[in-house]
């Protein structure tokens, strides 16, 4: 079954769009240079859209031609958004990562994609430091490329052209409705493929971004916001869950006019909630639904349609459909994209980037559902080992070749929780010490708090005839309390 065909908007970028002209387009060139355009906690007034464009272009003669890789090590401050801007107009392609990466992390990285140059933004600076070493050549169009796994440091990246971001920056932006006079709360991480679709599709509408490293359980958090005017604050299911804890309607954010919610599924009572309080508001409260592989957003839920179906994620964007492949009786199949912002493929050594489009704009998402007689997706499964912890995108096999290291376990997730089982040992002691042990290992390799993995000790791991893990009796046998 496949949803209505969308006429394809006739803003949607040319295939053979090189980053350098990604760049252009994120500046806004019709954007007065007076306009504000970005904030961050270091910073005392707005980077404006001109200073914007002068710092690019610095950055940009002193990364300089021709077409290489670079590495840039970010965190939520304007420097890190021009630093990006920048090796885009310099022609580069750039692998976002998290700024607090750790050591082996990046070495590991650095060795298997040998960037050209290496970003490290420290203090509101961008330092830069060029390698010496020159790796394979690129493809022209590839433009960026995003971890697969942002809280493990996953070798395995997703490759996204430049055409793909412009064209998925234009779609949000058309979809939310997004004005030169929207503020965004930008506190989603830039490495995250949500952070950065929430700055690009902004960028994109000449509007401005408050970056913000705090937290929601911090007050600075909500002050900042109150003080710079914010009309758009995006958020995953944790989000919601804080700002429910601590009364949305009493946050006093009187500019606030849009909530979006992504990053894993939330619950119809929140779900209901927030509409309920932004149609009391006169805003708009939308559910979008993404994955990194299509740049990353691929559907939204209507403020106006959530009556009619507040179980689904909405419809495809503009220019894009979905399919249900291999439908049963009901409907329920195989959820498939289409769309013209389907990443390239994927990448695990430096050799991968010069290869084309291998996908051709269709996505196996991994994902179950089902769509409505008006096109709208309703999810009902994943059918691979991705789990989504506080909207952080997690491997759940690469966590699980981490405590295999150390002694056998296997790994799923409830909830908000990873749980770790592994097979006993015989006794508290010595299953207390493989625990600590596993608990060192996860700490230097994942972006998560240690409170949301707990660890199990079960007689053996259930495996299927075949000999692989049975991961549904392995769920049903850790309801207990972790160990």
């Amino acid at each position: 079954m496949t949803c209505p065909t969308p006429s394809v908007p006739a803003h949607l970028p040319s295939a053979s769009l090189t980053p350098a002209e990604l760049g252009l387009a994120l500046l806004a060139p019709g954007v007065p240079a007076s306009r504000p355009a970005l904030l961050d906690d270091a910073r005392t007034g707005w980077m404006t859209w001109g200073e914007l464009r002068q710092r690019v272009a610095q950055l940009a003669k002193r990364l300089g031609p021709p077409h290489g890789l670079v590495f840039l090590y970010a965190n939520n401050s304007a420097e890190a958004v021009a630093a990006w801007l920048g090796a885009l107009a310099a022609g580069h392609a750039v692998v976002m990562l998290d700024g607090q990466s750790p050591p082996a992390v990046r070495q590991d990285l650095e060795a298997r994609y040998q960037p050209e140059w290496r970003i490290d933004i420290q203090s509101g600076t961008a330092t830069l430091n060029r390698h010496a070493v020159t790796g394979a050549p690129l493809n022209p169009a590839l433009a960026l490329l995003l971890s697969t796994s942002g809280s493990t440091g996953s070798p395995k990246l997703v490759r996204l052209s430049a055409a793909a971001l412009l064209a998925n920056a234009h779609g949000i932006r058309a979809t939310l409705g997004i004005a030169p006079d929207d503020v965004a709360a930008g506190h989603l991480p830039l490495h995250y493929s949500y952070g950065l679709s929430v700055l690009t599709s902004h960028l994109a509408a000449g509007a401005a971004v408050r970056l913000t490293a705090l937290g929601m359980t911090d007050s600075r958090f909500w002050a900042a916001l109150r003080e710079t005017g914010v009309t758009h604050l995006p958020g995953v299911p944790f989000h919601y869950q804080v700002m429910f804890r601590r009364g949305l309607v009493h946050l006093n954010l009187p500019s606030l006019r849009t909530l979006t919610q992504a990053g894993g599924s939330l619950s119809r009572p929140l779900r209901t909630q927030a509409h309920a309080v932004m149609d009391r508001l006169g805003g708009r409260f939308h559910v979008m639904y993404g994955q990194t592989e299509a740049g990353p957003r691929m559907t939204t839920l209507s403020h106006a349609a959530f009556a009619e179906a507040p179980g689904s994620v909405g419809q495809a964007l503009p220019g894009c459909r979905i399919e249900i492949a291999a439908p049963d009786s009901r409907g329920h199949g195989s959820v498939v994209f289409h769309g013209p912002n389907v990443m390239m493929g994927y990448a695990t050594a430096r050799t991968d980037l010069g290869l084309g489009d291998l996908l051709g704009g269709r996505l196996e998402t991994g994902d179950l559902g089902f769509l409505d007689s008006q096109g709208r997706l309703t999810l009902t499964g994943r059918a691979n080992r991705i789990g989504k912890i506080h909207g952080l995108r997690i491997g759940l096999d690469d966590v699980e070749m981490l405590c295999n290291g150390i002694h056998e376990a296997a790994v799923v997730q409830a909830g908000e929780t990873l749980r770790v089982c592994f097979v006993t040992c015989g006794d508290t002691a010595a299953n207390t010490a493989v625990i600590s042990r596993m608990q060192a290992r996860l700490a230097t390799r994942l972006r998560i708090s240690p409170r949301f993995i707990g660890f199990h000790a079960v007689d053996a791991i259930p495996r299927t005839a075949r000999g692989k893990v049975d991961y549904g009796r392995l769920s049903e046998s850790v309801t207990t309390v972790p160990v």
